[in-house]
């Protein structure tokens, strides 16, 4: 009968709607033809030509490609042939919004919360398809009207609820679990992961038994030299790092790395350096962040905890004495109240913010859509914490990625250390092969910066990419570097120097900041290109204060009972203003290990 019904209302928009002109983009299968001509033939009231059509879109990271099968009535199927998306994140728009367009018979659909650029393409793509096929695509974009189904309110009783499903979320409940508590997971998103699946997965520890088995000696004595001398190349008036936690955290994360294989089911592929840290302590998984949340999700689901994906925390319950009991939230059904012994804040930060940004690192505000933070990172957790009391660390800061273009077509090359870096003023102001994080804070000082390069061989397909994109008010060109400092409107001698001074230091082997010989590319044959580079974060130092067992504290030390944080919501005590590689998701999942234990534990104690 449901059935019946659609296709009659899809007959009828035929009769109000003429056929739309289909878009070359696409190509169509030969043997359609003679399907259309059946069907056309055979009925006035076909709605497509039925076959099978292809189109391409593009993605957050590249193109997406679509296949879409038409009979002469409907929309049979939607399958993405191809796509370059987020491992775990992308996934849930490929599949929710697939699924969506052929039971709805419908463009307008929703994207997927932290998805939308994925969702997006997804659409863009059917949506050329369906012109293609000769249907009429904005008839398919306006919404059904729905009937008005009234919000239920439920309540679930559990031992433990953790608010988030990146990281530090999962990591809790399976502590949690592991330690007797029943748990309850709240997903903001329609997928799991927060900025942990968009990492590399990989996390520091020092004295593993797997550098042991592969003959790697490490210890952290080691990794503390390096905390310290990082650390030291930022504010100088910071009350943190409060190196005695960051020593008990390194500790910590050693348990943390030998049990995500013990009692998560996790698996690492190799054990090497990053970069300009070349000591092999960070333990990568397979395939990045997405292989680490699918094995933790996996997991957990194998175990029985529920996750409650697209239900967001609002608010934390207390009581009469302030002490926490549980958790509001929101989802599509209404109102869900969760009620619980013990709330754990596994929200992440703020760098997706623009409200929290500013508030606490105002340098930063003008740059949010650049930042590589999951869309989740909004400080939720943070904000329900201090509105029942809970202390906030001072001095907030960004987690530093480096920095970025807004050039998609260029991505990449901001990772290139043989390449220039000027600023407003045509000068340089830093050794360019440094931790990215350091990058960060040093473009983040300038006013403007530039990344100047040549035509030399090596720049080619970088040049040629350029062209592509001019004009461009992010690239200046010049066939000297006396016009390329005109049309980057910095001062020419000051730019013809710089590079003139850069340029000797390559000839010679000695920069003037101290550059390394390998590093050292000159800069010298014209035409010449500047692009603009800005500041990427890749999520924030802040949140609740906790104590050495992540409880919530107020701002006079008393605990907030019943209430935990990790991750990025509570991790400001272990930096200055520089992050240290592999160490953000190793204390997302440190934290959520110990402070998942660590509740489980009160609840069997009766405290």
């Amino acid at each position: 009968m449901q059935n019946s019904l659609k296709k009659l209302s899809l007959v009828f928009l035929a009769f109000l709607l003429l056929f739309s002109l289909g878009l070359a983009a696409c190509s169509r299968s030969a043997s359609n033809d003679e399907a259309n001509s059946a069907a056309t033939s055979s009925s006035g009231d076909a709605i497509y030509k039925a076959g099978t059509y292809t189109a391409t879109a593009k993605g957050n990271n590249g193109k997406v490609t679509v296949e879409v099968v038409f009979d002469d009535t409907s929309i049979v199927s939607v399958t993405v042939k191809e796509n370059s998306e987020t491992q775990g994140l992308g996934d849930a728009a490929i599949e929710r919004i697939s699924q969506q367009i052929v039971e709805g018979q419908t463009l307008a659909v929703d994207t997927v919360s932290g998805a939308t650029n994925s969702s997006k393409a997804i659409l863009a793509a059917v949506e050329d398809c369906v012109k293609q096929a000769g249907g009429n695509a904005d008839a398919l974009k306006i919404a059904a009207v729905k009937e008005n189904t009234p919000q239920r309110e439920t309540e679930l009783t559990t031992d433990v609820v953790i608010i988030g499903a990146g990281g530090t979320g999962l990591a809790a409940a399976g502590s949690a679990f592991e330690h007797g508590a029943d748990v309850i997971v709240l997903e903001k998103q329609a997928n799991l992961g927060g900025s942990t699946v968009l990492s590399g997965g990989g996390i520091s520890a020092t004295g593993t038994r797997f550098q042991a088995e592969l003959g790697i000696k490490d210890t952290p004595e080691s990794w503390m030299k390096l905390w310290k001398e990082r650390q030291n190349t930022s504010n100088p008036d910071s009350r943190y790092p409060d190196y005695e936690r960051v020593k008990t955290y390194m500790d910590d994360a050693v348990d943390t790395t030998h049990w995500l294989v013990d009692y998560m089911n996790h698996k690492y592929a190799r054990v090497e350096g990053y970069g300009v840290d070349p000591v092999a302590r960070i333990h990568f998984p397979e395939a990045g962040g997405a292989s680490l949340i699918a094995n933790l999700e996996k997991t957990l689901k194998d175990k029985g905890i529920d996750i409650l994906t697209e239900t967001k925390a609002t608010e934390i319950i207390t009581d009469e004495k302030g002490d926490v009991t549980g958790v509001v939230a929101e989802n599509a059904e209404g109102k869900l109240t969760v009620h619980a012994k013990k709330v754990i804040i596994a929200t992440g930060g703020f760098a997706k913010s623009e409200e929290l940004v500013k508030r606490f690192v105002p340098e930063f505000a003008g740059h949010i859509k650049l930042s590589a933070a999951a869309a989740g990172s909004t400080g939720d957790g943070i904000l329900m914490a201090e509105k029942i009391g809970a202390a906030l660390y001072e001095d907030p800061w960004i987690i530093g990625l480096g920095m970025t273009s807004r050039v998609p077509e260029i991505r990449g090359l901001e990772w290139d250390t043989t390449k220039v870096l000027v600023n407003e003023k045509g000068e340089r102001f830093m050794n360019e092969n440094q931790h990215y994080a350091i990058v960060t804070n040093k473009v983040a000082e300038n006013g403007q910066v530039w990344m100047v390069i040549d035509s030399g061989e090596a720049n080619a397909e970088t040049v040629k990419t350029l062209e592509s994109v001019l004009p461009n008010e992010e690239v200046a060109t010049g066939g000297t570097i006396a016009e390329l400092a005109a049309a980057m409107q910095v001062p020419e001698a000051a730019l013809v120097k710089t590079m003139e001074t850069f340029n000797a230091g390559a000839a010679s082997g000695k920069d003037a900041f101290g550059k390394e010989t390998a590093t050292l590319v000159a800069v010298n044959k014209g035409p010449f290109y500047a692009i603009k580079y800005y500041p990427q974060t890749m999520g924030t130092f802040g949140g609740v204060k906790v104590d050495e067992h992540y409880r919530v504290v107020r701002e006079d030390g008393s605990v907030i009972n019943n209430l935990y944080a990790g991750g990025e919501a509570a991790n400001r005590y272990l930096y200055n203003q520089v992050y240290m590689s592999g160490s953000a998701v190793q204390y997302a999942l440190t934290s959520g290990r110990l402070s998942g234990e660590h509740a489980a534990k009160a609840i069997k104690a009766g405290e």
